[in-house]
């Protein structure tokens, strides 16, 4: 298995992601609200760029059929109906719904996979079901989200969570960042908290009133939740 690692959305040759597997990292907290709204019995998650993009889209399904979710700096955009916290998709909210999401970084990089062969959504919440998954998949892209274009701690120490556990399967053949994130988790992984301490967008996260938010999701294999992106269709489903 080649496996390699991009650090942010914005540093995608979506070319480059031709016929490969890629799996779309947004610890905090994109990825892991999809994660979470579908295990809670969400219909499907159609990802969108713009807010502009969100209301034209919700105008093709009937009301009270689907609800409008969505960030700007991590605040929840007017007059939708839920931000981007993963405590905000209950089961009682969003159980049958079809949820019509946009994030600052989330649903860029899952743009940026529309020529890919197979896309799956990764947090930690569902690691080892993403890994079980890929791992007889022959070419691999680790596409972390990142934050406003740069890199971010929280997605790197998740794509080398995911290249250690892949260790136990196989030997995959890794690009210089996957082998210097493998060496970062592992250096980490027993000191989870205090490895993160500095990363930029936990602690806007926390200083925003977050942190029950930064808890959630950073808690490992709580679900074996797979949710998968098909690009043709637009759609994210389990």
């Amino acid at each position: 298995m080649l496996v390699e690692t991009c650090p942010f959305a914005d540093s995608v040759n979506k070319k480059a992601l031709n016929g490969k597997t890629v799996v779309v990292i947004d610890v905090l907290r994109a990825t892991s609200v999809m994660i979470t709204a579908l295990e809670n019995g969400a219909k499907k998650i159609i990802p969108v760029l713009t807010k502009n993009e969100a209301l034209a889209e919700s105008k093709k399904h009937a009301p009270g059929t689907y609800l409008l979710c969505g960030e700007r700096n991590a605040k929840k955009i007017k007059d939708f109906n839920l931000g981007n916290s993963p405590l905000e998709f209950t089961r009682e909210t969003v159980k049958g719904k079809i949820l019509i999401m946009t994030t600052t970084n989330g649903t860029k990089a899952l743009n940026a996979c529309r020529k890919a062969n197979k896309v799956y959504i990764g947090a930690f919440l569902n690691l080892s079901a993403i890994v079980e998954q890929i791992k007889d998949s022959p070419e691999v892209v680790l596409l972390c989200s990142g934050t406003n274009g740069k890199f971010s701690l929280d997605d790197g120490l998740c794509a080398g969570m995911i290249l250690e556990t892949l260790e136990e399967y196989i030997s995959p053949e890794m690009d210089d960042l996957g082998h210097l994130l493998l060496k970062t988790w592992r250096n980490s992984k027993r000191n989870f908290n205090q490895a993160l301490k500095n990363c930029d967008h936990l602690n806007f996260l926390k200083d925003n009133g977050y942190e029950k938010d930064v808890e959630y999701c950073l808690r490992q294999n709580t679900t074996t939740i797979l949710p998968v992106y098909d690009p043709k269709n637009g759609c994210i489903v389990v």
